[in-house]
């Protein structure tokens, strides 16, 4: 990335109550894809992800330094927060008003004492090892008198690492010097708590490696012996896809995605012109193969028995704006227009923010793929006294009367190939729209442009 200094204009950012960016300008964006996250994904920048939670847990507006790495080199930012006005947005803004960048020095570390702060209001423990990861110092949530038997002893000697996590995985980023991510651990010792293990290698002014902090975050489950090994066991054959192979798969696909545009952007000079070819092309692939990642986790997710979710307050005419706006580059590449009701209109609703969200991006998204170049989606709204409805119409080539069940079925293209679809999108968002009491239909002829439509219980503006 190129250095920047003093910005003329912020870098904004929007985050939801879970984590998840819902926008970002360029520059963030990039930096949260160089961090292993994706389009509509949790926050992967750390600090600024932390930031967030902790401006949430305060309920304040905050404006503090933050500092985040990019391959070869540390970004150095001024950060502000702003929580919504009204409670009935759950939205966080983000906006950095300073950033620099500078070349990585082995001394660089992070200020422990403000990482503690962070720690402590976050209700998280502290474990710092040397680096035969023998535990130098420790401070654990809730901690009792046993805690100072374990300095001197191995981390891997007080914590079992519970599948699907595994003890290889762990050695493997030790050996190499890597940041260790989401590190399932319950300790072998006293209540025999579970933790989230997150891990960053520590380097001494001499450029050597001299161990790991890790911050231990409660997971929560409070389940403890017998039944924590039943759900180990039940993790593995319930969630290996969501919990194992698809966040190990979705961060060097981000890296490849945003080293490859900013390749084919020409970001770092001149380049010729079959290269960004290339680039633009790996980028697509990237993009193509990270999107069956997501749909393989969303698909494992729905298909498990106890998957539930939550009943939002929701204004379907603001989330088509965000649909839209997450999509609008997609829709300029092929000068297609995304003709959406006015951002003053309101469509009150009750259904999951974010699974609501991910319909309509697909809805849009498809309808972006399969209509021609020049062409208008027309996104419309309605309600009666129970229902809310959305619909999003192209002018494709529309689907026989035959098929309109067919597209909703698992894997099914229709005979389409090469076209960056999984044949799951469909199938997922009909499923995602019955379990918020829902429905999602298509109306379509041959030839004729096709019309998807998600309906939700309806709300009164008066329970709003």
């Amino acid at each position: 990335m190129t250095a920047l200094g003093k910005l003329a204009e912020p870098v904004r950012g929007q985050v939801d109550a879970d984590g998840f960016l819902l926008s970002a300008d360029p520059l963030l964006l990039r930096l949260h894809l160089h961090s292993g996250g994706y389009e509509g994904g949790p926050l992967a920048v750390p600090e600024l992800a932390e930031l967030c939670r902790l401006s949430r847990r305060l309920g304040m507006n905050l404006s503090r330094p933050a500092q985040a790495s990019d391959d070869d080199c540390l970004i150095d930012m001024w950060v502000e927060t702003r929580i919504a006005a009204s409670e009935q947005d759950e939205l966080l803004s983000l906006a950095i008003v300073d950033w620099k960048e500078r070349a990585y020095d082995a001394a660089d570390k992070i200020d422990p004492a403000r990482d503690r702060d962070f720690d402590r209001l976050e209700g998280k423990g502290t474990i710092r090892t040397d680096a035969a990861l023998r535990i130098i110092a420790q401070q654990m949530p809730g901690e009792d008198s046993e805690a100072a038997q374990t300095i001197g002893r191995s981390l891997i000697d007080i914590f079992d690492v519970i599948p699907p996590s595994a003890h290889a995985r762990l050695l493997e980023a030790v050996a190499e010097r890597q940041p260790m991510h989401n590190q399932r651990m319950r300790e072998k010792y006293g209540a025999q708590r579970l933790f989230m293990l997150q891990g960053q290698p520590l380097i001494d002014k001499a450029g050597i490696f001299s161990g790991y902090r890790f911050t231990a975050t409660p997971d929560g489950s409070g389940v403890s012996g017998t039944d924590q090994k039943r759900s180990a066991g039940k993790l593995i054959s319930d969630s290996l896809f969501g919990l194992q192979l698809g966040p190990a798969l979705r961060q060097p696909l981000g890296k490849i995605i945003a080293n490859a545009e900013t390749i084919s952007g020409k970001l770092e000079g001149p380049l010729r012109g079959d290269y960004a070819s290339y680039a633009k092309d790996i980028a697509s692939a990237g993009r193509h193969l990270l999107d069956l990642v997501n749909d393989l986790s969303d698909l494992e997710a729905i298909e498990r028995p106890d998957f539930t979710v939550a009943a939002d307050d929701i204004d379907l005419v603001d989330l088509a704006h965000r649909a839209a706006g997450l999509l609008a580059v997609k829709a300029a590449d092929h000068q297609i227009r995304i003709d959406l009701p006015d951002e003053d209109e309101k469509l009150p609703a009750r259904g999951e923010f974010r699974r609501s969200l991910q319909i309509l991006v697909n809805l849009i998204g498809n309808a972006i793929r399969y209509s021609p170049d020049g062409s208008v989606i027309k996104i419309r709204v309605s309600a009666d006294k129970e229902r809310a409805r959305i619909s999003v119409a192209d002018q494709g080539d529309g689907i026989a009367p035959e098929d309109h069940d067919r597209i909703f079925k698992k894997f099914e293209r229709l005979g389409r190939s090469g076209d960056g679809g999984s044949g799951l999108g469909l199938f997922i968002s009909r499923r995602l729209a019955q379990a918020m009491d829902g429905s999602l239909t298509v109306k379509s002829a041959a030839g004729k442009g096709s019309t998807f439509t998600l309906t939700l219980p309806g709300r009164s503006e008066n329970n709003s």
